[in-house]
């Protein structure tokens, strides 16, 4: 590895370092928040992964509080290491792209993929989507070490197997893994036709396997549901609750983005890479209405989730004809700059999270008598722009309330003025019963 090439990777080395640091301090934000904190108490009560139906490729970030949960650890620590270990989960593969790949374009991809477009998704990182993104940086990494050596063709049905992973992990997730075939064609010198014509084939075999496979799945067929609405939406677009979001993000939150891609753009055409520039203004476009269309009126932190690719898309025509381009340290320069501001809104985006935690604190501080350990709460009476989400609410209050004691266990279901709630385990956890809440984690028997 020659100077430039450390460069590079110790800058990386060190970004990574920065969102370890900050994924610890606020692990509590980041695990008690809505999906997480259902997944952690599923793992921790069953002693078993938490497996979404379809998207079963989710699961190995899940290793690290499952052995936490077998071996005992104190549930403050299991929180921990789960919010450090999904980190450690993308180290482990921009690690194998910089060091075994030697490929320094889709591991700062990766990287730019975790920054360029998140805020609020440092603290919601439920979304199997990103998961399935890190393959496919690593993916791109080993098909350009194969394209300079011999013919992407000769096995085949290894390629379609790897894309069916990944196809796997989201159902949008097309689009950038079309998106990289096409930059990949462009870039070799040979530009085989017919391989990348078999690449687009299985692509488009897998998203229709993974297509008709989440049918089979509730959760799944939702999703589907919205994709098939999306012809629909675009109609109603110039008035939608996204549309006007992303409109306002793109001042400030995501000024960055449009920053680099208005760049990109103009660098390409200066390097007369005109199919390039129309390959990536297109699928950002393209991507982007399909993005604004699925969910219109989605929570910013979900739909920012969806956003995530835009910033893949535009990292690797940037990486590869600019920052590759220039010398080492000035390139190293300016990607430490664009990171350090990106880590300066993740950072920022904290205080919504934790306000959340505060004001379950503070109820649960209220609550408790000592007697009781199952709380119904009306809806009409918590403030929801704070809360942001209220389904997970008995989860993340377990988790809240039982991190210094188990003996301190109490839950807090929130619903409709009118629904009737059986104030025990059965009507806020009709999945479990009261003894199978492992004693030395929750004690929601009642004094």
């Amino acid at each position: 590895m020659n100077k430039s090439d450390k460069a590079y990777s110790y800058s990386g080395l060190f970004i990574f370092f920065v969102l370890f640091i900050l994924s610890c301090i606020f692990y509590k934000e980041r695990m008690i928040c809505m999906d997480f904190s259902l997944v952690d108490s599923r793992i921790i009560i069953t002693k078993y992964f938490s497996i979404m139906p379809v998207r079963f490729g989710g699961t190995l970030p899940q290793i690290i509080p499952l052995l936490g949960t077998i071996f005992h650890l104190p549930l403050k620590l299991i929180l921990l290491f789960h919010s450090a270990g999904m980190l450690l989960f993308y180290f482990i593969f921009f690690a194998l792209i910089i060091f075994r790949f030697k490929n320094f374009v889709f591991a700062f991809a990766l990287l730019f993929y975790l920054t360029l477009l998140v805020s609020d998704d440092f603290y919601w990182i439920i979304s199997e989507y990103q998961q399935g993104m890190a393959y496919l940086c690593l993916y791109g990494a080993w098909l350009m070490e194969k394209q300079k050596a011999d013919s992407l063709i000769k096995h085949w049905w290894i390629h379609f197997l790897i894309i069916l992973w990944i196809q796997f992990f989201y159902l949008l997730i097309v689009f950038p893994m079309v998106f990289m075939f096409c930059f990949l064609f462009l870039i070799n010198e040979k530009r085989n036709l017919k391989s990348f014509s078999i690449f687009l084939a299985i692509t488009i075999a897998s998203f229709v396997i993974r297509y008709f496979v989440g049918k089979l799945d509730w959760y799944e067929l939702e999703k589907i549901h919205s994709l098939s609405n999306i012809i629909h939406n675009l109609s109603h677009l110039s008035s939608s609750n996204s549309l006007k979001q992303f409109l306002n993000d793109l001042k400030f939150d995501y000024l960055w983005w449009l920053v680099i891609f208005i760049f990109t753009a103009i660098i390409l055409l200066r390097k007369k890479q005109w199919m390039m520039s129309l390959v990536m203004s297109s699928a950002s476009l393209i991507y982007l209405l399909v993005v604004l269309a699925f969910n219109p009126v989605a929570d910013r932190f979900y739909i920012q989730n969806m956003f995530l690719p835009l910033a893949f898309i535009v990292a690797l025509p940037f990486l590869f004809y600019f920052i590759n381009q220039v010398k080492p340290k000035y390139g190293v320069m300016i990607l430490v700059v664009i990171f350090s501001v990106r880590i300066g809104f993740i950072y920022a985006a904290h205080q919504k999270f934790t306000n959340r935690l505060n004001w379950y604190s503070s109820k649960i501080h209220q609550l408790r008598n000592g007697h009781d350990k199952f709380f119904f709460i009306p809806a009409s009476t918590v403030p929801m722009d704070t809360l942001l989400m209220i389904w997970a609410t008995p989860y993340e209050t377990l988790l809240l309330s039982s991190l210094n004691s188990p003996d301190s266990t109490l839950v807090i279901k929130i619903e409709a003025d009118n629904a009737e709630v059986k104030n025990d385990t059965a009507g806020i956890f009709p999945l479990w019963k009261p003894e199978d809440f492992p004693d030395e984690y929750f004690n929601l028997n009642r004094k």
